[in-house]
């Protein structure tokens, strides 16, 4: 189980919770997620994250990494985590409970 706040993700049944309710993801921003919450404080540029999220054998855009980004935060957003997301100007996205 991955906690941060009032937010849990649970890898063996596939699910976020935030508080008592369950969030709502695709398969894609559930694996962003786990990946962000299982390497918090840690700032991954988008070819990282590409590689460990999507594999090194797929070919996008590194702008779907915002994309994607957006719709996690978006998602997160009516239980006050969107925050939690972080963007690190120059540098990539991290996942941390401090305020940026």
């Amino acid at each position: 189980m991955l906690v941060a706040g009032h937010l849990r993700l649970d890898p063996a049944g596939h699910r976020v919770r935030a508080g008592d309710a369950e969030v709502a993801l695709g398969p894609t921003e559930y694996r962003l997620l786990k990946f962000l919450m299982e390497n918090q404080e840690r700032v991954f540029a988008r070819g990282q994250l590409l590689d460990q999220v999507w594999g090194r054998n797929v070919y996008v855009e590194e702008r779907t990494v915002d994309v994607h980004i957006r719709r996690l935060r978006k998602a997160l957003e009516p239980f006050a985590c969107d925050s939690l997301v972080q963007t690190v100007r120059g540098s990539g996205y991290r996942f941390s409970t401090r305020p940026e």
